[in-house]
């Protein structure tokens, strides 16, 4: 990854090497333990003064419907206002054209609901920041509706494949009229600050790219390699906001071939510092070939770039990206990489999450599964993979705790079994959850064992802290029998019993391990032979993560991949991508629409358009699918008993760890009523 980077940022050799070297100090020199005090120290930016350096982040919530904001988003940046963070930052597109789906536009704003979000928020010690923002090409044409998709020049988004109409010389003079304008409300309503958006893509950004700006006139990359038009945006909200907190948000590099790098953004900050307070850093663009956000980034990992604009600039610096709990935080603004942290998805997670970094309480932590940021791309309303709450704090407000003592028993200790009787205690019954395991998490114990997933450990530690305070007996070790349950005559019975692997049914399948049997260590491997090698069946993720588990225990194992169908890790989305090329630079090798007709020992007959092959093997590992569990034994009692139960997880539906805690989440939105 560091390679990528390096090569994106298309500067002299000379600057290269110079920040080469801060990446080595960074990843290398600096392993402090704990951190100290200057995460919780105010700092001022211009006459805007923050509690600590915690600033949440801009996120597009899609959650906007007509002309006000509603008590919806109002709960939700309540809720993280008491939470801890400095600052939050909402979005306000600054003119129709700009505006995503279920985003709010500055020209048609209900003052009133916007003046009500400011006076929530500040009461709870925490500022506002709004961003300008212009989406220019990036989004698709299905959500933007009739509106014109608009752009420096007409080339097409690398995600959305829609090509935009290029920007004429009315609508840039009319936009930069509206960046103005939306920064003269917001001061007007008593905002604290605004963040002129000009990064990951979106149009201001899209003028400092020689890809996507290839116009002739003035505001071509031919001239000052693009900045002329952003400057001209900046300068103008600076004349009509005069003296009031401008940020200015960055890419640190478009991490694009042949997109601008590091030194190019540098200049710009440099040109722009006259106009603006201070900088927020971010990474690249959203569709950077290096990832972005997820748990394949080291944490912290692109603060160098924030370092490097420090380095450049005299005003205070906001780093972005993977900064997710408190000890990256302070080794950062220890290192001067940066004066402020900026965090969208860790208070995405966790509403109280500044306030449980600061007491050293347990927090509920952010996976990098980018469940939230694939939303949004897709047009849909932002939501949290494992907090089902996020973006429903309105409406958990609203439910009442049952009236009377009555018991829920939940059957289960998975993703799925943890969120159902978390919901339960909540609602006010009496909660008992049995599992058969002597430890909670289920198949997320599994889950976390594969490189860089050790955070899903956190999340399992953090659901057995909240079931123990809020009092759920859970019983260890035991498999809920029918007897148990008609003895209790529970109110409520929620299976979560999971899933099982499954195999092929082919000739001798049984020669083959589950995935599950060698990530729990329950099987070992046996030694590799000389021309030996594991084969791995199913390229989904399972069998990945489950090749990269195997090649971090013993980096020397030759493993093959088989799939079936043309594309491996067809449902990881986005994150396929950083794990294939890992596997790949790591030996694995893959073999696409490729079928297992039959097992024998130490081998593996094949098909290939048709064709029969072997494949010679020490170990044979199925990562087929999974299956749900049997669980007739308890439902059947409990109708013949006239007792209430519903299925959740993969009981209900073969589906995501997320979409298991999904669906325990919104089958207690219905079963609360004493």
């Amino acid at each position: 990854m560091l390679y990528l980077i390096y090569k994106s940022w298309s500067i002299s050799r000379s600057k290269n090497l110079e920040y080469l070297f801060i990446w080595l100090a960074y990843y290398g020199v600096y392993q402090r333990k704990g951190w100290e005090f200057m995460l919780y120290s105010s700092l001022k930016i211009r006459g805007m003064e923050l509690k600590n350096r915690w600033i949440m982040l801009a996120m597009h919530t899609g959650y906007g419907q007509g002309n006000a904001f509603s008590d919806r988003e109002f709960a939700f940046y309540e809720e993280r206002a008491k939470g801890g963070a400095a600052a939050i930052t909402l979005v306000l597109a600054v003119n129709e054209a700009g505006a995503l789906k279920g985003m709010h536009q500055a020209k048609k704003i209900e003052v009133e609901s916007l003046k009500e979000l400011v006076r929530r928020v500040h009461q709870h010690g925490c500022k506002v920041i709004v961003q300008l923002f212009h989406c220019g090409r990036n989004e698709s044409k299905k959500d933007h509706g009739e509106r014109p998709l608009v752009a420096p020049s007409p080339v097409s988004s690398l995600i959305f494949k829609n090509e935009p109409i290029k920007i004429d010389e009315i609508q840039l003079t009319s936009t930069k009229e509206d960046f103005a304008l939306a920064g003269v409300l917001c001061k007007n309503v008593g905002v604290d600050a605004i963040e002129i958006s000009a990064s990951a893509g979106y149009l201001l950004s899209e003028f400092l790219s020689p890809i996507t700006n290839l116009r002739e006139d003035v505001y071509g990359y031919g001239t000052n390699k693009g900045m002329e038009y952003p400057l001209e945006v900046i300068q103008t909200v600076r004349e009509k906001v005069g003296d009031f907190p401008i940020l200015l948000k960055v890419s640190g590099a478009q991490m694009v071939d042949g997109g601008y790098g590091l030194e190019d953004t540098v200049s710009f900050c440099r040109l722009a510092e006259k106009y603006i307070d201070g900088v927020t850093v971010t990474g690249g663009w959203h569709e950077s070939p290096i990832d972005q956000i997820s748990y394949h980034v080291t944490k912290g990992a692109y603060a160098p770039f924030a370092g490097a604009v420090k380095k450049y600039v005299s005003l205070p610096v906001i780093a972005c990206n993977r900064i997710h709990d408190g000890e990256t935080a302070e080794r950062l603004l220890a290192d001067n990489q940066c004066d402020f942290v900026g965090s969208a998805r860790a208070f995405l997670a966790d509403p109280q999450f500044a306030n449980r970094v600061e007491s050293k309480e347990r927090f509920l932590p952010c996976q990098g599964c980018n469940c939230c940021i694939s939303r949004v791309l897709k047009g849909q309303e932002l939501a949290c993979g494992f907090n089902p709450e996020a973006g429903q704090e309105y409406f958990e407000n609203q439910r009442r705790k049952i009236a009377t003592r009555k018991e829920v028993v939940v059957v289960g200790g998975g993703p799925a079994g943890m969120e159902a009787a978390k919901k339960a205690a909540e609602r006010g019954f009496i909660t008992t959850l049995i599992t058969e395991e002597d430890v909670l998490g289920g198949q997320f114990n599994l889950a976390a064992k594969p490189p860089q997933k050790e955070g899903i450990s956190e999340y399992i530690a953090y659901m057995e802290e909240v079931l123990k305070h809020l009092g759920v007996a859970i019983v260890f070790r035991e498999k809920c029998s029918e007897e148990l349950l008609l003895e209790k005559k529970p109110y409520f019975t929620v299976i979560a019993t999971g899933s099982k692997p499954t195999r092929a049914e082919i000739t001798g399948s049984e020669k083959g391990f589950f995935a599950n049997d060698i990530l729990s260590g329950k099987i070992p491997l046996p030694p590799q032979s000389e021309d030996g090698q594991i084969v791995i069946i199913g390229g989904g993720s399972f069998g990945l993560e489950t090749a990269a588990y195997i090649k971090q225990q013993e980096e020397g194992r030759k493993i093959k991949i088989i799939e079936k169908e043309a594309t491996f890790g067809k449902h990881l989305g986005a994150l396929a991508r950083p794990l294939l090329s890992n596997l790949r630079g790591k030996g694995v090798q893959f073999m696409a629409n490729t079928s297992a007709d039959a097992l024998e020992d130490g081998k593996v007959l094949i098909s290939i358009a048709g064709k029969k092959f072997f494949l010679q093997a020490d170990a044979i590992i199925w990562a087929v699918g999974v299956e749900p569990q049997e669980y007739a034994y308890l439902t059947l009692p409990l109708m013949d008993e006239r007792l209430s139960y519903a299925l959740v997880g993969d009981a209900d539906k073969i589906g995501k760890g997320t979409d298991a805690i999904h669906s325990s989440y919104e089958l207690f939105t219905r079963v609360y009523l004493a």
